[in-house]
Order: C-alpha cells, then sequence, then structure tokens
C-alpha cells in the first residue's frame, strides 16, 4: 500500500500528484494540503491538523489544538504508520515555507524511515548504517548528506568510494552522478539521501 501525506507547503514546490497515485493508495491531507489536493482535483481519505492554515475544519477532519506538541505533519505520519504499517509513505508540500519548517520536515525522515520527501525536484530519504541500492529513475545527482560523522562505499555512481569517511559539513558527496544502479553501503553513520532533477 501507498500513503501520500500533503503537507501545507507553498503549492509551487508540489508535483503533480496524480502520477503517484496507484491502487490501494490512501491519501492524507495536512492542514493547508487540503487546498493542494483540491486544486488539483484530488480527493482525501482523512484530514489532519489545527487547519490553522486552512481555515475551516473539513468534514470528518481529525482536529488538534493549534498550541501542541507535534506538527501536523508529525501527527500525519504517526497516524499513516499506525493504519498503514509497513506502507510506503511519500510526503509532499513540506517544504519551500519557513525554514525552520522545511528543515524539521525533512529531519522527520529520521523518526520515519520508511518516508521520502518528494518535491518537484528532489527525492530525499534517511539511510543509517546498512547496504542499499538506488535507481536514478530520471534523475540526474545523487547526493549523501550527513547527519553524524558517517563513512561511506559507494558504488555505480561516477565518484565512487570505499570506505570513506565523510564529516559533518563536507561537501565531498554532493552532486554525484549515476553510471548504473548506485550501490551504497552506509559503514558508519547516518545520511540524508538526495536524488535531484538536473533542471
Amino acid at each position: 500500500m501507498r500513503v501520500l501525506i500533503v503537507a501545507a507547503g507553498p503549492v509551487e514546490d508540489v508535483p503533480t500528484l496524480a502520477p503517484f497515485v496507484k491502487d490501494k493508495t490512501m491519501i492524507i491531507g495536512v492542514d493547508g494540503g487540503i487546498a493542494t489536493l483540491v486544486e488539483q482535483g484530488l480527493d482525501f481519505d482523512v484530514a489532519i491538523g489545527d487547519f490553522d492554515s486552512l481555515g475551516y475544519v473539513p468534514d470528518g477532519g481529525l482536529l488538534h489544538p493549534a498550541e501542541k506538541d507535534e506538527t501536523d505533519l508529525e501527527l500525519a505520519l504517526r497516524y499513516a504508520t499506525e493504519q498503514a504499517a509497513g506502507s510506503e509513505l511519500l510526503i509532499f508540500g513540506a517544504t519551500g515555507g519557513r525554514l525552520d519548517m522545511t528543515l524539521q520536515n525533512v529531519y522527520l525522515l529520521k523518526q520515519f524511515p520508511m518516508a521520502r520527501l518528494v518535491t518537484k525536484r528532489e527525492d530525499v530519504r534517511y539511510w543509517k548504517t546498512g547496504q542499499y541500492e538506488l535507481a536514478s529513475e530520471g534523475y540526474h545527482y545523487l547526493s549523501f548528506i550527513p547527519l553524524v560523522p558517517s563513512n561511506l562505499t559507494l558504488r555505480g555512481v561516477k565518484y565512487p568510494l570505499t570506505e570513506h569517511p565523510v564529516p559533518v559539513g563536507g561537501s565531498l558527496t554532493v552532486s554525484n552522478e549515476w553510471v548504473g544502479v548506485a550501490q551504497v553501503t552506509v559503514v558508519e553513520g547516518e545520511v540524508l539521501v538526495l536524488r535531484t532533477h538536473e533542471k
């Protein structure tokens, strides 16, 4: 099963959502993300939030107080993991607005590693220690941003590495490119993985 979670970020940062909708897809509208869904002509299965951005509570919406310890997106991710455990989670509308909210939304991937954050230009995911494969699927650049001092092995890319230390704040692993299916080992650490379109 696939779950689309559409948050209240600027609509110009949200890709056309219809191609992401497959059989057995649940759509969760997060506060102002409801407006994005309406604009794109998509219905939602669940609405979650305090609805301060949207300005009204949709029928059947799961209303939360404005003063709370979690963001609306975090509440939506919790709901999705409880109601659709093991599903693929795709997050839209989580970037492009306030920088604090954008950064927090990206860091939510650490708490919900089964989720991916998707914009018009990027696909972002979180990887901890382990072995992974990742195809380009039309993306041009492949970057790894360490959240802690990390060690990476990269194969199937233009600039391979073998058990190479990658410090926080270093730029060595930004803007790599595919030469096949990328084979990645996170020997140590934690990284954000970004696939990015060239334009």
